[in-house]
């Protein structure tokens, strides 16, 4: 879709282009034409430096400096945050990000009759197990040999809002799930969909504990086991072979590498290197913590 096309929502638009999703600046999606925003300067690395994106809603004062260069698009706003979700809104309600199709749900897989399946836009792998009370919303994308034990719910709406001073705005989740071949999300788990048409992913052989939340576009990576009462923060990536212990929290738009270890309780801020154990409340490195201990008994 080119940035004209948007016209009639009176948009002041300097430079046109074509895009195909829109984004945050520090993410990188499977798409390379990404409108983002941005409201700040201090964020102008971020957006030259993600090569995906090729248009930004962005502030007069910002466009004037001539930092942007000139083959992005360029629309401007008195207030960049607030435009992009309504552009991202109004492109869900006219279905720019996904499209309906047909349920395909595999006869090899047990899908109990208490169970509610979306009417569209779900797929359900060879032998899959999907047990009493579990929700599954469009747009979700099973493998084969998952299990789903009672009450999940996969693919719920984002918590996604904006606050602009006189009212909190709802951003809609455009985006899906997808859980890979292998993997297990045990009873009474939350798993959000993506919010810019990108996918929450759960990989092969991950395995979920009970009462867990995972926000949008989260990726579990392969093997990787995320333990009872866990959260973990919208946009976050674990690494392969990972551990995310009892009652950890994991903030948002983290890198957590693989075969880290978080253990139970940790309150995690910061991106955690391969390999690393992190501990305490916020998480630190493991002996560090210990050694702490240590020195205050």
């Amino acid at each position: 879709m080119l940035l004209s096309q948007l016209n009639e929502h009176n948009l002041e638009i300097k430079r046109d282009a074509e895009f195909n999703q829109l984004g945050m600046a520090t993410t990188v999606y499977d798409t390379e034409s990404v409108l983002s925003f941005l409201e700040n300067d201090k964020f102008l690395n971020s957006i030259l430096e993600n090569p995906n994106i090729v248009a930004v809603v962005t502030s007069k004062e910002i466009f004037e400096q001539g930092l942007i260069p000139k083959d992005y698009g360029i629309v401007l706003s008195d207030n960049p945050k607030l435009l992009f979700y309504e552009i991202h809104n109004v492109l869900v309600n006219m279905g720019f990000y996904r499209k309906k199709s047909d349920n395909i749900i595999s006869a090899s897989s047990e899908v109990s009759i208490n169970a509610h399946i979306a009417d569209h836009n779900v797929q359900i792998g060879d032998n899959c197990i999907v047990e009493p009370g579990v929700v599954i919303y469009p747009n979700t994308k099973i493998g084969n040999n998952v299990i789903i034990r009672a009450s999940s719910t996969i693919g719920s709406e984002g918590f996604q809002f904006l606050n602009d001073g006189e009212r909190i705005i709802s951003v809609k989740s455009a985006g899906g799930v997808v859980i890979e071949d292998n993997a297990e999300i045990q009873s009474n788990t939350c798993v959000d969909r993506g919010v810019f048409g990108g996918n929450t992913t759960i990989k092969k052989d991950a395995k979920i504990d009970n009462l867990v939340y995972i926000a949008h576009d989260v990726i579990i990576g392969q093997r990787t086991m995320v333990v009872a009462g866990s959260a973990i923060g919208g946009r976050t990536v674990i690494g392969d072979d990972a551990w995310i212990g009892i009652n950890a929290t994991v903030s948002n738009g983290l890198t957590i590498g693989d075969k880290c270890n978080v253990s139970l309780g940790a309150v995690v801020t910061q991106n955690v290197p391969e390999g690393k154990t992190v501990t305490g409340n916020f998480a630190i490195d493991h002996k560090k913590f210990i050694e702490f201990i240590k020195s205050i008994r």
